[in-house]
């Protein structure tokens, strides 16, 4: 019998100390890595970590868009200390180091032996409540001396038969769901790119790339959870003139471009390459 604690921190890249987070990372790489490029890395680490995008990118949407939005959810609300772009990938990297202290707390001194984060998404599990309450008090207090804060509204504790969403899909005693908000993001994919087919004949002959990749992103997520029925709805949602440029594999496990099409892909790109060689030497 157990219970299951899931927290969220707030607004947790908006609130990073890029100070903190180089200092620990400069220390991470001093004692685990070995290569003789060391300084460059150190070099290239700073330049990411302390870059600020939000003073010299190009804004695509119009101000008047960004009025509903949160000060705590936008880095050009920062004074430059604190924050990353979500969107980069190396954000999301450092981001796991970041923490990499408070795991070793939860897990090793604080008597939580099963727990799991990705980000800022924590999930841990333990046959008393009221020793997830006190855990729960002690992250809180260890993030609010690094500047950071749970987020009130995303404390979830509950009965393990419940069960616990986490990172896209609900997982419930012996079985797994995908999240609706996942499936959504599925659907609401495909639907665009549907309307794009529908808008040019020559559109999927020449975008088949593209339409493989997305899909096939939502469906090698769909093949951890109990989802072959979703995938007969992903199928059957899919426009006619997609089918002429792909077909399914497996028990509906991934979408493939047919070699033709391929093909021209890759003359595509050959032909291109050859242009950007052309303009070089002329």
């Amino acid at each position: 019998d157990c219970y299951i604690l899931k927290i969220d921190i707030r607004s947790f890249f908006m609130k990073i100390s890029k100070r903190r987070l180089y200092d620990l990372t400069e220390e991470l790489l001093h004692e685990r890595y070995g290569g003789n490029d060391l300084a460059i890395l150190l070099y290239l680490l700073r330049e990411t970590i302390f870059n600020r995008p939000e003073k010299n990118c190009i804004r695509k949407t119009p101000p008047q868009s960004w009025r509903g939005l949160p000060k705590d959810k936008s880095l050009f609300h920062s004074d430059g200390s604190c924050g990353l772009p979500i969107g980069n990938l190396t954000s999301q990297l450092l981001a796991l180091n970041f923490l990499d202290g408070l795991d070793h707390l939860i897990s090793e001194e604080w008597g939580v032996k099963h727990y799991g984060r990705y980000v800022d998404d924590m999930v841990l599990v333990h046959p008393s409540k009221e020793h997830l309450i006190e855990v729960k008090a002690k992250i809180a207090g260890w993030l609010s001396e690094h500047g950071l804060s749970l987020h009130p509204r995303k404390i979830y504790l509950q009965h393990y038969t419940k069960g616990v969403l986490f990172i896209g899909g609900m997982i419930l005693p012996g079985r797994k769901y995908l999240s609706n908000r996942t499936v959504g993001f599925c659907y609401d994919a495909i639907d665009r790119l549907n309307r794009l087919a529908a808008g040019s004949p020559d559109y999927v002959k020449t975008h088949g790339e593209e339409f493989v990749s997305t899909i096939n992103s939502y469906l090698g997520m769909m093949r951890h959870f109990s989802s072959y029925n979703l995938r007969c709805k992903v199928m059957s949602r899919i426009g006619k003139e997609w089918w002429q440029v792909i077909y399914f594999a497996g028990h509906l496990e991934k979408v493939v471009l047919k070699k033709r099409y391929r093909q021209i892909e890759c003359k595509k790109e050959e032909i291109c390459n050859e242009i950007k060689e052309l303009r070089r030497t002329v």
